[in-house]
């Protein structure tokens, strides 16, 4: 007995695909390939652009809020104390450190466009646009003990006070002890590691900073954080006749010529000091300028900045106003 095959139709012996339909595929295929990937990187540039900003913000705050710490004490004795000076005065700061240098004849004393020299005690010759630097003096707070002595104070890096030579005195009278520190920036070359053994190089500045606890006192600054491009101080002086308010506000250079006014010098005088940061971001954190329409940023010198042709980082510019309470004396 012969058995019949039922013969298929045509159509439903078709088991691949077209040349038409897998082009088609494929196009389809290729373009949410590249919609992904277009995704991908711009979030990963978002994340990288976010964190980036995060970070110069996080390392602005922390610089402001240090420096305007120091700032705040800028001439502090504490009042329950006589001065070396004479015993009838209370809470007057007097210079017991180096009498030959202007710089520590009060509490505060800057460097325009250069990093004040522990070492000589002075500035070195300005340079047009590089940052400014700050010196802060004052007297370490006293803390009673159970012998009535004063403990040493710190400075900046945590080094004792103790061990500069000029709070000699200071010690064996029981005297708080002479605080100075300075900060201004400095360049911080590295290479950050990379994935795997690659390394990238990074060139930025840091905070610095240099106090008075080592012996012998240097000029190297430890850098503190980074990612900071500028540091421009201004300070406010008051006319040294009636109201301590600021009516002007000078660069440090204009601070030292002022003439003397109420018995005080321009840098007794100075009540305030506006603290402006330029921050900058160590990545890549933007996408690149359009071919003769590079972005702009306000520098801290009252500039509008053209972002250099192939520069995709960020910089963003910080303030803050700091009222001081250098050269307060009296009798109490």
């Amino acid at each position: 007995m012969t058995v019949a095959h039922k013969r298929l139709p045509m159509k439903a012996q078709q088991t691949g695909l077209t040349l038409i339909e897998l082009m088609v595929s494929l196009v389809i295929s290729l373009a949410i390939g590249l919609a992904a990937a277009t995704a991908y990187l711009g979030a990963r540039s978002t994340a990288t652009a976010m964190s980036s900003v995060s970070s110069i913000n996080e390392n602005a705050k922390l610089v402001l809020d240090m420096v305007g710490r120091e700032l705040q004490m800028a001439g502090y004795y504490p009042a329950i104390v006589a001065s070396v000076s004479s015993a009838q005065y209370y809470g007057e700061f007097v210079n017991t450190k180096n009498p030959g240098s202007l710089a520590y004849n009060q509490g505060l004393f800057g460097c325009d466009g250069a990093r004040f020299n522990p070492v000589t005690g002075t500035c070195p010759v300005a340079v047009a646009n590089a940052p400014d630097s700050v010196v802060v003096n004052y007297f370490g707070i006293p803390e009673l003990d159970s012998t009535t002595t004063f403990s040493s104070g710190f400075d900046c890096l945590r080094q004792s006070v103790a061990n500069d030579l000029s709070n000699a005195m200071q010690i064996a009278t029981g005297r708080p002890r002479y605080v100075s520190n300075r900060f201004g920036l400095v360049d911080n070359n590295y290479t950050s590691q990379g994935a795997g053994s690659s390394g990238r190089a990074v060139a930025t500045r840091s905070l610095g900073c240099n106090g008075n606890g080592r012996n012998p006192e240097d000029n190297v600054y430890q850098p503190m954080f980074e990612g900071l491009a500028d540091m421009v101080f201004r300070y406010g002086v008051h006319t040294g006749t009636g109201s301590l308010s600021p009516a002007t506000y000078h660069t440090a250079a204009e601070v030292s010529a002022l003439a003397v006014a109420g018995g005080r010098t321009g840098w007794q005088r100075v009540t305030a000091v506006h603290v402006c940061l330029l921050t900058r971001t160590i990545e890549n954190s933007r996408t690149q300028d359009a071919a003769g329409a590079n972005r702009t940023y306000n520098d801290c010198r009252g500039n509008v900045v053209d972002y250099d042709a192939g520069d995709r980082t960020i910089y963003k510019r910080f303030e803050r106003v700091f009222a001081i309470r250098n050269n307060l004396n009296g009798v109490y």
